[in-house]
């Protein structure tokens, strides 16, 4: 392939589930490699990874944990979306919540000590649009600042060389955007291993323009990450019984990618549908049954194979939802909402944070947030990658 053909792929292949030009970037630049590779931590054969889901919607936190010590408050504000009071015994915690009913399948998680709750996440001076407030969680931004670089990227590269991250299904790169992030955008890893055979590799050139330059660097970086992949799934691990919905099928590409050794420390993946404006229960409800049978069948396989202490899954969404239901038997957009987080090593069976007070909501009817989400950042950053903390004036939550 030349590199007029290449430039030609890189722009058709997002619909095909490739990013090249976007999701590979140029290595980062250092006035002294051999100083910046002191810095790097080493990768080992048993890399390491977090596994971030986005519960993409805005979730709604008063129904995923649910207030069973205050439910006449949470009731007063409900009928449509109420969860039964007799089915809070299902999975009940031990400060006054419960967890919705549908997740069942978790309770054994959190009795073992791998699954814990984070409450009230969000940030100051809330915004309720969808892009904007996602922005605002995968930049590790305030409501009033802007940014295109995500927070991973400011995170990754101190911690590893080459592959950072793998993006599965259509979400965007998201918290890995930047150039210094090396991620690797895909439908599947079918549909990725039958399109990189497509990029012949090319040596990285000193001569020519910046952009020229570039395009050529994204391309050796490209076909070296597809090699290393083609060589690692060569033959997938099978994982008979894994969860069949959406969400468990990626969740089943990553845990063989995990298994098979790729060389890459965090994935990312979406959930939709968490936008419950109208006939939120049975959807809601249903989302939630999903992601707590994917999450069990994922959990299953780590733990068969011996990779449970290297895993840990952490779930985001760019809002809640407001404690008052709407006409239409659904709720609008909120602000703090509640994170699930569950591996080998989380500091489980407890939920960090304050339970939401329903006697105190702010002007427009929402909770308040109670735990900022760059907290929760920090704590990945150095409990989790060893590295320095970009947001240590927001504290940490200690889940790991």
């Amino acid at each position: 392939m030349n590199r007029r053909g290449f430039l030609k792929l890189a722009g058709a292949l997002p619909a095909a589930g490739l990013l090249p030009d976007l999701a590979w970037a140029a290595e980062p630049k250092t006035k002294n490699k051999t100083e910046a590779s002191k810095k790097i931590v080493t990768s080992s054969k048993r890399q390491k990874a977090v596994v971030l889901i986005k519960l993409a919607g805005g979730n709604d936190g008063l129904n995923t944990l649910v207030p069973q010590r205050d439910y006449s408050l949470y009731a007063k504000n409900r009928s449509a979306t109420l969860i039964p009071k007799h089915k809070l015994n299902e999975f009940p915690l031990d400060n006054g919540m419960s967890v919705n009913p549908y997740m069942t399948s978790l309770r054994r998680w959190w009795e073992q000590g791998d699954l814990a709750w984070i409450q009230g996440v969000g940030y100051p001076h809330g915004v309720l649009s969808h892009f904007r407030s996602s922005d605002i969680w995968e930049t590790a931004t305030s409501a009033f600042e802007h940014s295109e670089i995500g927070w991973l990227t400011q995170v990754l590269p101190q911690y590893k060389q080459g592959l950072h991250g793998v993006v599965l299904g259509e979400g965007l790169l998201g918290p890995m955007a930047g150039k210094d992030c090396h991620t690797i955008a895909m439908q599947s890893p079918q549909v990725f291993l039958s399109q990189v055979g497509l990029v012949e590799d090319i040596q990285p050139i000193n001569h020519g323009s910046a952009a020229l330059k570039h395009v050529v660097n994204i391309q050796h970086q490209l076909h070296n990450a597809g090699q290393q992949l083609k060589e690692k799934l060569a033959s997938p691990v099978r994982l008979p019984g894994f969860s069949t919905s959406v969400l468990g099928r990626k969740l089943e590409s990553v845990a063989q990618m995990i298994l098979s050794n790729v060389d890459t420390a965090v994935y990312k993946l979406e959930h939709s549908g968490y936008d419950t404006h109208a006939n939120q229960l049975n959807v809601h409800n249903n989302l939630l049954f999903e992601l707590a049978a994917a999450l069990n069948s994922f959990g299953d396989a780590m733990k068969q194979h011996g990779r449970w202490d290297d895993v840990l899954v952490i779930t985001y969404s760019e809002f809640g939802r407001r404690v008052q239901e709407n006409r239409g038997g659904g709720t609008d957009h909120g602000t703090a909402s509640v994170q699930l987080v569950m591996g080998g090593r989380v500091s489980g069976g407890r939920v960090y944070g304050e339970n939401p007070r329903l006697n105190d909501l702010d002007g427009d009817g929402n909770l308040h947030m109670t735990t900022d989400f760059r907290a929760v950042y920090g704590t990945l950053a150095t409990r989790w990658f060893g590295v320095n903390n970009p947001w240590s004036q927001f504290g940490s939550v200690g889940f790991v």
